[in-house]
């Protein structure tokens, strides 16, 4: 094919490509082999096939079954089943029952679960379009620490990284222990909180976003009953701050869900009342970036008869995605209504929760030293 091709086509037309079949032509010849192994190619292999194939990656864990799902949906109207996911993992169980993982984030094709009943605290990162995952394991663990992580990409570096927080539950007025964790270097490093900031604390069953190359949670300052959002840029290892919409800035951080909402920065508010099944959604955006000025409320609405449940994401065509109380992945269209979201799992199961990310294919941990040999 090089002798008829230009190099940069033969480029553009692996970059297309899915992940199995880069996997596959990497044996084709040496040549090949190198470039697709190349950070270049698999940046531009991000880019150029993932703007083609726009889909989501929904997980739900089953349990009745025992078993954590994964599915691959388009990124149509009904979110159509695409294909599902092979979880390679094992579920530890104790004398109340199973112990699933928890999500911590999924970001350029590369998901990272914790598992805190495991023996070591062990954190997994797993790319599942070429099944290889690594497993870290976390500093020394000790039980009165309360542990909330962040996961992202840092762009200078072309490197994953984990953030740690580590709160003494004991001493709420403490201000964490903080370590962060390169997939290049697999070394853990301390970073100090700064002094200045209020005494934050994050709740570690609240959500998380990586966006504009930093992790952002939901945080509260103790002292004063103060929300607001903290952040860590990746690049830079520096945290700050971002104030909420001044509406929710004393509100409880428990009824305030971050996301993403096409190029902006977002939050969803929810109140739900479960007894009369009434709900209430607003959505703000932040159309410049770290400018709290800029909040923007594009979602208001209120159902004083129906409880969509817990919102998970606005898409970019203003459905609200939740997860409905009879535990549905639910699509609510202000003009087609609510429908359900099929493929997820089977109808009857027991679920104990859903959430819904972005999905990217990317040849991420490509060549990073695996734990096991499942690479196809």
């Amino acid at each position: 094919m090089a002798k008829y091709l230009p190099p940069e086509l033969i480029i553009n037309i692996l970059s297309m490509l899915p992940s199995k079949s880069l996997l596959r032509f990497r044996l084709v010849c040496k040549s090949w082999h190198s470039l697709i192994s190349s950070p270049e190619f698999s940046q531009t292999h991000l880019h150029n096939f993932n703007k083609l194939n726009s889909r989501n990656l929904v997980r739900c864990c089953l349990w009745t079954e025992k078993k954590e799902v994964y599915t691959i949906h388009h990124n149509d109207q009904h979110l159509t089943l695409d294909a599902p996911i092979d979880f390679p993992f094992n579920l530890l169980r104790d004398e109340y029952g199973t112990i699933f993982y928890t999500l911590i984030a999924s970001c350029k094709g590369v998901v990272c679960l914790y598992n805190e009943r495991s023996p070591k605290n062990e954190i997994l990162l797993w790319n599942p379009s070429i099944r290889k995952k690594i497993t870290l394991t976390p500093p020394s663990y000790m039980p009165e620490l309360t542990l909330v992580f962040g996961f992202g990409y840092c762009e200078n570096s072309d490197d994953y990284k984990v953030v740690r927080l580590a709160y003494d539950r004991n001493n709420l007025i403490d201000r964490p222990e903080v370590e962060i964790y390169t997939v290049k270097t697999a070394i853990w490093k301390p970073i100090v909180f700064p002094q200045d900031f209020p005494c934050y604390h994050i709740l570690s069953d609240c959500s998380q976003v990586f966006f504009n190359g930093s992790v952002h949670w939901l945080a509260a300052d103790l002292g004063v009953s103060h929300c607001s959002i903290l952040t860590m840029d990746m690049s830079k290892n520096v945290f700050g701050e971002i104030q909420l919409p001044e509406y929710l800035v004393h509100y409880s951080s428990m009824g305030l869900t971050l996301t993403v909402v096409g190029d902006y920065l977002g939050v969803i508010y929810s109140n739900r009342c479960t007894v009369v099944g009434s709900s209430t959604y607003k959505i703000w955006v932040m159309k410049e970036y770290k400018k709290p000025i800029s909040w923007t409320l594009i979602y208001d609405v209120h159902y004083p008869d129906t409880d969509l449940g817990r919102p998970l994401k606005l898409r970019h065509n203003g459905d609200l995605i939740t997860e409905s109380r009879r535990c549905n992945l639910t699509i609510y269209n202000r003009e087609a209504g609510c429908y359900t979201v099929a493929g997820c799992c089977s109808k009857g199961v027991v679920l104990w929760s859903f959430s819904i990310d972005r999905y990217e294919e990317s040849l991420a941990l490509l060549d990073v030293e695996s734990d096991d040999n499942n690479e196809e």
